[in-house]
């Protein structure tokens, strides 16, 4: 179900269910919801499920239940659009959670007003510092020093992966490149970057209900 690696003796878990834990700051870390889009597709005229959304809060509501949480990270581009129904059921989704921490790191896509996100008991921020080795952005900060690990979302990482019957699959991936490390994306309805595989990166791939480290 997941996968621990480290970075200068921090923990770091990698979930199937595309988030990051990270147990020294009890914090959940997760990237590119992007809330709204199904909303965004309805007002074109599209057919989706209602309950899509509301497995998506399910799946994340599972995970805080899982595990001690005391702050979730957004790493931005945590709603897809302007304003739609979907962030009220955010709101009140959140709710729920009064002793947790919400914090936003602002992504392109997140256009909604700081008043609007702040009524949502969010915290809107640039980057956020976790002690002196990790920084989370949405997208990679210029002038990280080496032992400082910066964990990022924006690129939607997946990776091509061969079957036995030379099937060749498209699975989302965690994904290390010199101190940077980029989540895959916590929305179903996004699309896949594909990383290629080299000596200077380590991808994990989300396989069935685990994350497994390419070699």
């Amino acid at each position: 179900m997941k996968k621990q690696i480290e970075w200068n003796g921090i923990a770091l878990l990698l979930f199937a269910q595309k988030v990051l834990y990270i147990p020294e700051y009890h914090t959940l870390v997760l990237s590119d919801w992007h809330l709204g889009k199904l909303g965004h597709f309805r007002q074109e005229g599209l057919f989706v499920p209602a309950m899509q959304v509301q497995e998506e809060f399910d799946r994340l509501t599972s995970l805080l239940e899982l595990m001690p949480v005391q702050r979730v990270v957004f790493l931005g581009d945590l709603f897809h659009s302007s304003w739609n129904n979907e962030w009220d059921e955010f709101v009140m989704y959140l709710t729920q959670f009064e002793d947790i921490t919400f914090v936003l790191t602002k992504g392109n896509h997140d256009i909604l007003s700081e008043a609007i996100m702040g009524a949502a008991r969010l915290q809107v921020v640039d980057y956020l510092e976790l002690g002196d080795l990790l920084v989370l952005s949405h997208e990679p900060l210029t002038n990280v020093p080496p032992q400082i690990l910066n964990i990022v979302g924006h690129l939607h990482p997946g990776v091509h992966i061969q079957g036995r019957g030379r099937q060749l699959y498209r699975l989302p991936c965690f994904f290390l490149q010199g101190n940077v490390f980029t989540l895959p994306a916590f929305g179903r309805w996004t699309g896949l970057h594909m990383i290629k595989q080299t000596l200077n990166n380590r991808l994990f791939p989300i396989v069935g209900n685990g994350v497994i480290e390419l070699f």
